[in-house]
């Protein structure tokens, strides 16, 4: 797609504007998404963060698509969004149908009409502390400047969330993002730990950890803390 660039510096400055102390966190967040989906002409976007209880969960979502995008992640605990937050790097897919890196969120995705997905780490304090995601309802190649582009947005909400939390905000989504830096470091070293024990990869480690904490009803950061304690073994 070719991305209109005065369109595009023009939404990107609008939103560089707006003041975190004078206007609701969620609404802010939520104008990023909204944006980003109007300027790629986009089927959902949605923002994930950092949760004590599931890990990451979803905080904001364009629309019905981008809802599902969240929902469906946050249920299996799999999917390019997940993997972006993992690695803590931008991951794509051009077509899920045919992509089999996601194999048991991609029937749910796929019912729900999302076909091509972006993700991208949202970060602060030094690491992810969750993504900006794109979805789009047809297969999609997407380019260069796509990708750059919503980097930008992500930079940008980035910034949006550090000046929001230094204002020392306490509205709910504010509270969480406090609570999504606190929970970050143990959640990561957790998985590193599991990495080396398990020798396995980030995002097995990750989903071993997700997982044992949903099948035992605790918190995600509770079972990290205790790991790392050496307390318990996975």
């Amino acid at each position: 797609m070719e991305i209109d660039k005065v369109l595009l510096d023009t939404s990107l400055a609008r939103l560089h504007h707006l003041v975190p102390s004078q206007i609701e966190l969620a609404k802010l967040v939520s104008e990023v998404v909204r944006a980003v989906t109007e300027i790629f002409d986009l089927a959902g976007a949605g923002v994930l963060l950092v949760d004590a209880d599931r890990a990451l969960r979803s905080i904001a979502a364009s629309d019905a698509t981008g809802a599902l995008l969240e929902r469906a992640q946050e249920e299996f605990g799999e999917g390019p969004c997940i993997e972006s937050f993992i690695i803590d790097e931008m991951v794509e897919s051009g077509d899920i149908a045919s992509d089999g890196r996601w194999p048991r969120v991609t029937p749910t995705l796929l019912a729900g009409g999302v076909r091509a997905v972006l993700g991208v780490p949202v970060r602060l304090g030094g690491g992810p502390i969750g993504t900006l995601n794109v979805a789009d309802d047809h297969p999609r190649v997407w380019t260069d400047s796509e990708r750059d582009a919503v980097g930008h947005f992500g930079a940008v909400l980035e910034n949006l969330l550090l000046v929001g939390l230094v204002a020392d905000r306490n509205d709910r989504l504010a509270r969480q993002l406090q609570y999504a830096l606190d929970y970050r470091v143990p959640i990561e070293r957790a998985v590193g730990h599991l990495m080396a024990t398990m020798r396995t990869d980030p995002i097995t480690a990750f989903e071993k950890l997700r997982r044992t904490a949903r099948d035992e009803r605790r918190k995600v950061s509770d079972l990290a803390e205790e790991i790392l304690a050496g307390r318990r073994r996975l």
